[in-house]
């Protein structure tokens, strides 16, 4: 069994136009990598059973979680009680952020069956 692997052995999605993703998962919490390439918009959605933490690791990016709205960089943390509303955009060139769910939300990982990881794109 691994314990352990790299971002850039595991495969990456655009979710949405991009917004991509790095997922790896346990039994029991999910960690993915989140890339914003500028622009980037992610609808208001909310997760009704899980709690989400997101770490900037490079760049920044606008968040607005329970109608409040804030810009995170480097080194900031926000965490998004489940079922609250939130929502990003990018600001400039690219950023990345880790995404913590807990619990695990299977539908990030690929090839899971079920309801898509992030809002559904309008025409």
């Amino acid at each position: 069994m691994a314990y352990a692997t790299s971002w850039d052995d595991q495969p990456e999605v655009e979710g949405l136009p991009n917004n991509f993703r790095v997922a790896v998962a346990g039994a029991q919490m999910g960690v993915n990598r989140i890339r914003w390439v500028h622009p980037t918009v992610l609808p208001e959605h909310s997760h009704p059973d899980h709690e989400q933490a997101n770490i900037v690791i490079q760049g920044k990016v606008e968040v607005t979680i329970g109608g409040q709205t804030m810009i995170l960089q480097e080194g900031d943390v926000a965490i998004v009680p489940k079922g609250t509303p939130h929502s990003g955009r990018s600001i400039e060139g690219e950023a990345v952020y880790i995404e913590v769910f807990a619990p695990l939300r299977i539908e990030n990982l690929i090839g899971a069956l079920g309801a898509p990881s992030l809002p559904p794109q309008e025409d």
